[in-house]
């Protein structure tokens, strides 16, 4: 194991001796890097030292080690300029190789070196590998009537970047796996400590860990049925002893709990193919996260599904059925082009039954059901064949594609796009209200629309694009009416509007 540490110059006189303290054993002196070498016993040591503070401890330290271990110097400016702290940074890191395990001392670090050391850290870890024995402070501060100066590890506060990571990958990528690995991290630890009582350790933190990994790889792997029971099951676990665990044992995950179970158990329902709402939220959930291919596939599906529903095939999972409704929506597809296309690719095979196609016709989207069908089989087939064509479309170009197949699908699918949460949440897409543009001569129709959609007393989420007036006016119409108003963007987050709740 290596250590590095820092000596400056102190204050006043220098640093004044102290009686340190840690696990029981106790080493006096004014050089902390003495009692480091002491409690932890590294092989090598690595100490940071100013072009002054050489000059006035380098000798003192080098004999109050010697026959112990022998410090290398690495000489490092005051760190008085951005790019004096740039140097300290690049000298910290290039004195640890890969896979190294290391102590980091910030006892003498001076100025901004303690902020530096642990950005050093988070970087070594990622990029280098390196196993952290730990962060050390020597709180000379804190010393007691006796002169002793507890020594503190500040290595779990490396947690909260591990857990910032977490978060981050999820709600941009939609994996849980980390956010799944810390919770069973933080209660496998609990439990090795034999010094908690039993019935004081947590149960909890696993189970929600693993329903949420489950649920995330079931939305990642687009299974539908699965992502609704896996919901339901998320949903059963974040019960409020199973909260209090979280506040106490993994405080960064208790800041997000809420909203992410919000944000999954709207997904929860009976499994059921016919339940087209929640294959709509995945796919708007998809879009959200750049997730186009996943977006593109359930689309797909869902529309296959839906022509299942319309035509009364019994179980739209059966294999036969769905091949009726795709070769149903394919001719219905072909027969819209033009007749020079008509002309140059016929169609091949038998046309579909008279009837299904007059049931399918009946439907007021018919047309826009199948225009989009074309574009969804277009868009995911350049997908599926990587683009291995003589005329595939830019990634960019089917980023785009994507965007605009899920308004479309909002505008056949019901038009509200209305994502209820929990019984007194309810989420509502202000983009659905209008196609092309938002008119003003359409105003009381879309406050209409809004009032009857959020309800009495209820928490209202706005979101979606849409011309400011329009969130001023609708905002204006809820108040009085919405228990709390929240407007949500990806670029804002959430924010509050306003907030009648007592509690």
């Amino acid at each position: 194991m290596k250590a590095l540490t820092f000596v400056g110059l102190g204050t006043g006189d220098g640093y004044k001796t102290a009686r340190y303290t840690h696990e029981g054993k106790v080493v006096e002196s004014n050089l902390f890097p003495v009692a480091l070498y002491e409690f932890f016993q590294p092989d090598r040591m690595t100490v940071f030292v100013t072009r002054e503070s050489r000059e006035r401890y380098w000798e003192e330290l080098c004999g109050k080690l010697a026959g112990k271990i022998t410090p290398e110097a690495v000489e490092i400016p005051w760190g008085g300029k951005a790019d004096e702290l740039w140097t300290i940074f690049d000298r910290v890191v290039e004195s640890v190789e890969e896979g190294e395990e290391v102590l980091f001392d910030i006892t003498h670090g001076f100025r901004s070196l303690p902020f530096v050391v642990f950005l050093a850290v988070a970087y070594l870890r990622v990029v280098k590998n390196v196993r952290v024995r730990g962060v050390v402070y020597g709180a000379f501060d804190a010393r007691d009537s006796e002169g002793r100066a507890p020594v503190f590890d500040l290595s779990p506060f490396l947690s909260l970047l591990d857990w910032l990571a977490a978060v981050h990958l999820f709600r941009r990528s939609g994996s849980a796996a980390d956010l799944s690995r810390l919770l069973r991290e933080i209660q496998a630890e609990a439990w090795r400590k034999h010094r908690i009582e039993s019935s004081q350790r947590p149960t909890a933190l696993q189970k929600i860990g693993d329903r949420v990994d489950e649920l995330s790889q079931a939305l990642l792997l687009i299974r539908p049925l699965e992502v609704m029971e896996k919901a339901k099951r998320v949903s059963e676990e974040f019960t409020d002893a199973a909260l209090n665990q979280v506040e106490q044992w993994a405080k960064p995950f208790a800041l997000i709990a809420p909203a992410l179970r919000q944000e999954l158990t709207q997904f929860a329902m009976p499994p059921s193919v016919k339940n087209l709402d929640v294959q709509r939220r995945m796919i708007a959930w998809y879009v959200e996260r750049g997730l186009a291919v996943q977006a593109l596939t359930l689309a797909r599906e869902l529309l296959v599904t839906h022509a299942c529903l319309l035509l009364d095939l019994e179980n739209p999972l059966q294999r036969e059925a769905r091949e009726r409704a795709e070769h149903l929506l394919n001719y219905l597809a072909w027969s819209k082009q033009p007749e020079e296309r008509k002309r140059s690719d016929p169609w091949a095979g038998p046309e579909p039954d008279a009837a299904d196609l007059e049931k399918f016709r009946a439907q007021d989207q018919a047309e826009s059901f199948i225009a989009l069908w074309g574009s969804i089989r277009e868009a995911r087939n350049d997908v599926d064949h990587a683009g291995m064509t003589e005329q595939p479309s830019s990634a960019s170009r089917l980023v785009a594609r994507v965007q605009k197949m899920n308004k479309q699908l909002s505008s056949i699918f019901g038009g509200e796009s209305v994502v209820t949460t929990e019984a007194n949440v309810v989420t509502i897409d202000l983009s659905t209200f209008y196609s092309g543009t938002a008119k003003l001569s359409d105003l009381p129709e879309y406050e209409r629309r809004a009032l009857e959609l959020a309800g009495e007393g209820r928490a209202v989420v706005l979101t979606g694009q849409a011309p400011i007036w329009m969130y001023l006016k609708i905002a204006h119409a809820l108040h009085g009416k919405a228990r709390r108003l929240i407007y949500s963007s990806p670029v804002t987050g959430e924010v509050t509007i306003f907030d009648h709740d007592p509690f």
